[in-house]
């Protein structure tokens, strides 16, 4: 089988999607060596040693990070092109946008269908776009994956698919925030941060509710004057959302906005929290509590959309609209090292079901279901693996 990889997102600045997509892809290259990958991309990804196996191509073009407009023309018009060129049987794309117009055997990640349940979070130009293309790429995909209940029930309400044709696999967590509380990394010297913080990472965009954050974080230290707790704001604006106006009053010197940080920065900011707050409205899978049970630290966050299917019973869950039930639950991680503790643990057990293994798994099961397929046949469910890769990343999974 050679498949061709629609690598468009690694010239992209790495947030959520373009951390699991990245992580997906290199994991897929990582475990099989029964199929052929093309990676179609930037020019910088030759010679990568990410892709550095045998049955690997990376077919470099001139897409660059700063242009973003050319870049979406390439995906739609030159793509298709080298797909056909390169004799690609699956084309697949796993970061939301795939070429319109392409006749072949696809796959599609649609990974949230927020742009349309909520439109007053984005930007004009933004949800137009979406609106515009989006269906119509979910229908001519050959196969859709979604990484959670939530958004697969989304795919099948607002855009009418069958439910045949959307697979569900859930994300999983980058391994670089698996480093534990004691390790050498965490005993830096060199960490920028406060000793005492609440934590917040993502981008600053309606969706997220900082405001709500923000404000119950005051009221926290209004009510509890002995806490000397900072918020730390990790995340940058996009001109893709709406725009947020984030203010802070009697303690707007305890929040801190640090814009973009490097993984290494971050996963010490993760580690270094005493809790990771997330009350978003709305979330496809949401990441950064994952992220944060990952590296031992309890999460408060919100129980809509899908964010229950990740963090179960190892987060603590509220209302995002009472502020209140926040203003709550921090106070008690806060201050209730029993409970603090009693996430910590169940956050590292609960983060172990969510391994790129797994994911990978999941995906190549996809992609043979979808190469086997005759075009007079229906899609199923059943996944056509061989046995030989199913039992070896079985096996490494194990390990995980």
């Amino acid at each position: 089988m050679r498949v061709g990889i629609n690598g468009r997102f690694l010239v992209a600045k790495r947030t959520g999607v373009q951390r699991a997509a990245y992580n997906l892809i290199k994991t897929m290259v990582e475990l099989d060596r029964e199929n052929e990958y093309f990676i179609f991309t930037g020019m910088e990804q030759i010679g990568s040693p990410d892709w550095n196996y045998s049955n690997v191509t990376v077919v470099g073009d001139h897409l660059r990070s700063s242009e973003s407009f050319r870049n979406h023309l390439w995906e739609q018009f030159k793509l298709p092109r080298l797909a056909r060129e390169y004799k690609i049987d699956i084309l697949h794309s796993p970061a939301n946008i795939a070429p319109l117009f392409y006749r072949g055997k696809s796959i599609v990640h649609i990974h949230d269908l927020c742009f349309v349940v909520n439109p007053q979070w984005y930007s004009f130009s933004f949800r137009t776009l979406y609106n515009l293309i989006i269906p119509r790429i979910a229908k001519r995909a050959t196969k859709v994956i979604t990484n959670s209940n939530n958004s697969k029930n989304d795919l099948l309400q607002y855009f009418g698919l069958p439910a045949e044709r959307v697979s569900l696999v859930y994300w999983a967590v980058d391994e670089i925030f698996s480093e534990t509380r004691n390790s050498s990394f965490y005993k830096s010297q060199n960490f920028s941060g406060p000793a005492d913080y609440i934590l917040y990472v993502g981008s600053l965009e309606p969706r997220k509710n900082i405001n709500l954050l923000i404000g119950a974080f005051e009221e926290l230290r209004s009510q509890h004057p002995e806490l000397k707790t900072k918020l730390i704001l990790i995340g940058g604006e996009s001109p893709l959302f709406a725009a947020v106006r984030l203010k802070a009053k009697r303690f707007r010197d305890d929040v801190i906005f640090k814009g973009f940080v490097k993984d290494e920065e971050l996963r010490e900011f993760y580690c270094r929290a005493k809790l990771v707050a997330y009350p978003s409205l709305y979330e496809g899978f949401g990441l950064p509590p994952l992220e944060a049970m990952a590296s031992g630290t309890p999460v408060v966050t919100s129980r809509t959309s899908s964010i229950p299917e990740v963090v179960a019973d190892a987060a603590i869950m509220v209302d995002p609209h009472d502020s209140g039930q926040l203003v709550s639950a921090m106070y008690k991680v806060l201050t209730d090292k029993e409970l603090s503790d009693s996430l910590r643990r169940r956050g590292l057990e609960q983060v172990k079901k969510f391994n790129w293994y797994r994911v990978a798994r999941g995906v190549l099961g996809v992609y043979y279901e979808v190469h086997l397929r005759k075009n007079s046949q229906p899609l199923t469910v059943h996944s056509f693996m061989p046995q030989s890769i199913w039992a070896k990343i079985r096996k490494r999974e194990a390990k995980v």
